[in-house]
């Protein structure tokens, strides 16, 4: 990570599988809308139980990447201020946007939570080095417009702190990927030792981020009623592939691409969610719906194409 220029994305081999990686989470992280519907629980016990069920998968992880290395892994994580600082807008996040889907409708949430790329563009530079070109700005735009194309028949202005909680749910969003790379950048002076486990830091911070989801939600889950097991089936689906799988693939693709392309990429996922719920519930989109994903898919692989093809300068 060290010799990356502000200009390229770390990793250029690997672009074709980051692209791939973020591409999975977008479709994981889809599932969301569906599940949450399906579960007749509070935000708060949602959150905390899918992250209960998300957590075996992370440790599993950790343990099989740095095999006799975790102690030192997690003491190296634990002591950078980076991870509690990832971990922290990893778990504001998942809150938030489940808490707003819960005080406002699914559409506003995921709406308002996808301004995330404007924070990326805003951070981006000051954060990580990372020069914001003319395509990238364009891209975003397409996208965002898209986004709001793809609602404005449903968008309300009903729910105020739902709407106001997926807003900081999109700040979240947009710094999640700024974090997670800077967290595991090593300092001028780092040791070999040191730079050898920093790539295992971004599954520390998804391991920490989600014990503070279960402990945000913990009063909520010690008085869980009775659920249908199709409700607990949903709550592991969340958890295990909604939440563990997605963000896996979505810090294996950040290590792979730029933060503004990781977060065109992942903006299909509103595409996606509405899907799911129409073939779950018979819900159609609209034809603006249609058309703003048309935009959206348009100034994804726009811009994909077009820095794959664009010639080293």
């Amino acid at each position: 990570m060290s010799g990356d220029s502000p200009s390229s994305p770390p990793m250029r081999g690997g672009r074709p599988a980051g692209f791939a990686f973020v591409l999975g989470a977008a479709v994981s992280w889809s599932l969301a809308g569906i599940g949450i519907k399906s579960v007749s629980l509070d935000g708060l016990a949602i959150v905390g139980l899918r992250s209960l069920f998300a957590l075996p998968v992370f440790l599993v992880v950790l343990l099989w990447r740095v095999r006799g290395d975790l102690p030192a892994v997690l003491r190296l994580g634990l002591l950078r201020w980076q991870t509690w600082l990832a971990a922290s807008c990893y778990a504001w996040t998942m809150l938030s946007f489940v808490l707003a889907s819960k005080l406002t409708t699914a559409v506003n949430a995921i709406l308002l939570q996808y301004t995330a790329p404007i924070y990326v563009v805003l951070l981006s530079w000051p954060l990580l080095g990372e020069r914001i070109g003319l395509r990238d700005i364009v891209a975003v735009v397409g996208c965002f417009a898209g986004i709001a194309w793809f609602f404005l028949e449903q968008l309300s202005t009903s729910g105020l702190h739902g709407n106001l909680l997926a807003l900081s749910s999109g700040a979240g969003l947009g710094l999640l990927p700024l974090l997670l790379r800077h967290a595991e950048r090593p300092r001028p002076d780092a040791s070999a030792r040191t730079r050898e486990l920093l790539p295992f830091v971004p599954t520390v911070v998804l391991l920490l981020g989600n014990v503070l989801a279960v402990l945000a939600g913990l009063s909520a889950i010690a008085v869980v009623p009775d659920l249908h097991p199709r409700g607990w089936l949903w709550l592991v689906v969340l958890g295990v592939v909604q939440i563990a799988l997605a963000y896996l693939l979505y810090a294996a693709g950040v290590r792979r691409l730029r933060a503004v392309e990781c977060l065109m990429v992942a903006s299909l996922e509103p595409i996606l969610n509405p899907l799911w719920v129409a073939l779950g519930t018979g819900e159609l989109p609209s034809r603006d719906a249609l058309c703003g994903g048309l935009l959206i898919l348009t100034s994804v692989i726009g811009h994909g194409l077009y820095t794959a093809l664009r010639k080293p300068r």
